[in-house]
């Protein structure tokens, strides 16, 4: 009196226990990865990430306090974002870890004259990579080379 299955196209239990054997059971996503999914990831781009920066360092050289200004040419004045670390994977885009120099400061910081500077941050932060400056705090200046 029983419907045959297989006549229907219907796997019986038997046959969808051996399709599954040796294969994992998969688990659905948990609620916390499906929150993460759902959150939009916070855009920052290139031109938003400077004008955080030179707003919060009142369009002045951190370095020397000279008032900068944004320029095309390499004049003295000139205003420049300088990451503190690099601009490489999460550092990229933070502000706590840039500051806003002047041309002529910026090429002591990065050693292309005669005598390096080296940032000596008061306040640093962690994150995955580790700790670095904290920007958002005074930052002190020494001659290294």
């Amino acid at each position: 009196m029983g419907v045959d299955l297989s006549k229907l196209g219907i796997p019986t239990m038997a046959e969808i226990e051996a399709m599954r054997a040796g294969k994992p059971i998969l688990k659905g996503k948990t609620r916390l990865e499906e929150t993460i999914k759902a959150r939009p990831l916070t855009k920052i781009d290139d031109k938003a990430f400077k004008a955080s920066v030179w707003h919060r360092d009142r369009k002045r050289c951190r370095c020397c306090g000279r008032k900068v200004q944004q320029v095309m040419g390499r004049v003295p004045e000139r205003g420049e974002v300088h990451h503190c670390h690099g601009r490489t994977g999460d550092l990229r885009f933070e502000v706590r870890a840039a500051i806003l120099v002047c041309l002529q400061c910026h090429e002591k910081l990065t050693g292309k004259v005669a005598f390096k500077l080296q940032a000596i941050p008061s306040k640093t932060f962690t994150i995955r990579q580790g700790t670095f400056t904290d920007a958002t705090f005074p930052i002190e200046f020494k001659r290294v080379a």
